[in-house]
């Protein structure tokens, strides 16, 4: 029995196949990765300087702290300035088509987001300048790789948040103000969401972060659709990943 477990861990580490039977080399495509995306998590203070999409007007900063009070170093006042942020700004669905063309001054100016892309960059835009170290996260739903390999689906279905630094700890926002306390951001798998949704049935994977968008890529939504078609082709490599945390995910500080 111990003789059969080996080969087949050796058969996955060496190859696993393509929908297309094309053979891929899992190890040199795993070697590849870097699952912390270069950041420095050690050297929060990184991630308190705005990128070129990401900064914003200290006016705007001025503005956001008269309507909603002072802003301390706590997860409720995260929330605090997350729950302003749905109540004050208005959803336009743009289909993708505004992945990486607007800035944070933008969204702030038009009191409008497109989508979780632009959802998460004026939050942590907004929390970096309120002293939260904050980088942007983006995903890819594994329901959809599958599906979307299986010739199921056309449609791209992923998710973009928020790493945010507080209490000592990273924390992982959603633009819902739902946040996991207990993350831990070099794991690219993030467990289940809503599984009222059935692109999140089997969670996420992290494919991309940065300070900003800008950060990791162009101006245009075709970067975006490129890495999870890749991570698609690659699912297979990845699935010793999946299932590796089960976060639970809150909606109020504590």
């Amino acid at each position: 029995m111990r003789l059969i477990k080996f080969i087949l861990v050796l058969v996955f580490l060496v190859s696993c196949n393509h929908n297309n039977d094309e053979t891929i080399n899992c190890t040199n495509y795993l070697e590849s990765i870097d699952f912390s995306f270069g950041l420095d998590y050690e050297n929060q203070s990184k991630y308190l300087i705005s990128g070129e999409q990401s900064g914003l007007d200290t006016t705007y900063i001025t503005e956001i702290q008269n309507e909603i009070g002072p802003i301390n170093n706590t997860i409720g006042d995260i929330l605090k300035f997350c729950h302003w942020f749905n109540q004050n700004f208005s959803f336009s669905n743009a289909g993708g088509g505004m992945i990486g063309s607007v800035t944070a001054n933008d969204i702030y100016k038009e009191k409008t987001y497109y989508g979780c892309h632009s959802a998460a960059l004026f939050i942590s835009s907004a929390l970096r300048k309120f002293n939260f170290p904050a980088v942007m996260v983006e995903t890819a739903c594994i329901q959809w790789a599958y599906d979307y390999n299986d010739g199921t689906t056309q449609m791209f279905a992923g998710h973009v948040m928020s790493e945010i630094y507080v209490d000592n700890k990273w924390i992982l926002l959603d633009n819902n103000c739902t946040y996991i306390e207990n993350y831990d951001p070099l794991n690219p798998y993030i467990s289940t969401m809503d599984q009222n949704y059935w692109f999140y049935n089997q969670g996420l994977f992290v494919i991309a972060k940065g300070v900003d968008t800008w950060d990791y890529y162009s101006k245009t939504s075709s970067d975006t659709e490129e890495m999870m078609l890749d991570f698609a082709e690659n699912i297979e490599c990845l699935e010793d990943y999946f299932d590796t945390v089960n976060y639970i995910w809150k909606n109020e500080a504590k």
